[in-house]
């Protein structure tokens, strides 16, 4: 992969995209690792944080669906916008929270806030990239903001480990959020044409639903659709559970320090930003059915080894192993799920879905977790395990009819 030919500089559009997602993610991503800490610090103990992160992910997942009507409706980049500002408050509102209810209703409504943004997100990224380099193109695309991500929570992380400021760390939040949308207001472009209206709203809606049962029934593209769901549901399942329980587990069954559990949070996300691009450019090369294997089989075995090892270095460098397994696996799902991209009637539905099926993942994984971590605290990993083999059960049994037919 030749870096000077690569798509990101070639084509402006995507560049553009990629610079807001990086300075979007390196400024949300202060707030990840601090998150549970910052719970933990008004008292609520690790069951409860659990189920508050599932609520904040029930509300990103009830809201992913009509969210991408609405992107149809007014423009992927008005939503984008609306969304981000409704988003740089909610670092900001954390700092008056002096109560535990509080907190959790502002973290409800951020998950709610980040499910909107969502199908926008992926509008805007499908009309970016190159056809021709399409895995490519999303590998960058989740690179960069991965990569901010993990700038971003390592700073976050020792604001909060080192200095013990958590204001600090929102206020930092909050402000790289307003920058990120002064420049989607100034570079990113409105689409250049809009989806069909109908007379009615309801009626628009009904149409776009009734495509997508058209698309199932005679195209067969249901096999596909459902094995992307399940694959976005894994990858933000298992996301979840070591965000809200690692930093407990690490403490605890590891014997690390609070540091090293934002370190491994960081970790995931540069393995992700550093590898994506190359997870996409693979997927072009070797195609996705058989990408999708092969990070299957490395994220199987990395969670059998992580489900009963203890030592912190032999341990860091097999979830490290296990990261670099499941970025391939999410750039094969991007570079798969971006060619409904090119069917405008059924795109924001299509994301809609997979977006909240991803979501749904992030919903039940806190309170699974730490329900699993409440009745053993070494089971964490091995539960993760068997959901990982569940999903690939799903793959191996829909991979033939998902992939048989070509999105043209």
């Amino acid at each position: 992969m030749n870096i000077k030919n690569s798509v990101i500089f070639t084509k402006k559009e995507l560049l553009y995209f990629c610079i807001q997602r990086f300075a979007f993610g390196f400024s949300y991503s202060f707030m990840i690792p601090i998150i549970p800490l910052f719970f933990n610090s008004l008292g609520l103990s690790t069951l409860v944080i659990g189920r508050v992160m599932s609520l904040h992910g029930v509300g990103k997942a009830l809201t992913q669906m009509p969210s991408g009507v609405v992107s149809d409706k007014i423009g992927d980049k008005l939503l984008l916008i609306i969304s981000y500002g409704l988003l740089s408050c909610i670092p900001f509102s954390y700092t008056f929270a002096s109560s535990k209810v509080m907190a959790s209703i502002i973290y409800i409504i951020q998950g709610a806030l980040l499910g909107i943004s969502a199908p926008a997100t992926f509008s805007v990224l499908s009309r970016s990239l190159d056809e021709n380099k399409r895995g490519e193109s999303t590998g960058y695309a989740s690179a960069v903001f991965t990569l901010g991500g993990a700038v971003g929570a390592l700073i976050g992380g020792f604001i909060v480990t080192k200095l013990g400021n958590y204001n600090f760390a929102f206020y930092l939040s909050s402000v790289g959020i307003v920058l990120s949308i002064i420049f989607v207001v100034i570079k990113i472009k409105k689409p250049e044409t809009k989806v069909r209206k109908s007379n009615k709203s309801k009626d628009s809606q009904g149409s776009s639903i009734k495509d997508v049962i058209k698309t199932k029934k005679y195209n067969k593209f249901a096999p596909k659709i459902i094995l992307l769901g399940a694959i976005a549901f894994l990858g933000d399942f298992i996301y979840g559970c070591i965000v809200s329980i690692f930093p407990f587990y690490g403490q605890e069954v590891l014997g690390a320090s609070a540091f090293y559990t934002c370190i491994i949070i960081s970790v995931y996300l540069f393995v992700f930003g550093v590898f994506a691009p190359v997870g996409g450019w693979s997927s072009d090369k070797i195609g996705v059915k058989k990408q999708l294997f092969l990070s299957f089989i490395v994220m199987n075995s990395s969670l059998f080894l992580l489900s009963f090892i203890r030592g912190i270095i032999v341990f860091t460098i097999i979830i490290i192993v296990y990261f670099l397994g499941a970025t391939f696996l999410n750039s094969a799902l991007q570079n798969s799920l971006l060619k409904f991209g090119d069917k405008p009637e059924i795109k924001s539905i299509v994301f809609g879905f997979v977006g909240a099926c991803e979501s749904l993942g992030y919903a039940i994984s806190p309170i699974v977790s730490s329900f699993v971590y409440e009745l053993n605290k070494r089971y964490l990993f091995g539960m993760l395990l068997v959901s990982s083999l569940i999903v690939f059960i799903t793959f191996l049994i829909l991979y033939k009819k998902a992939f048989s037919l070509k999105l043209s």
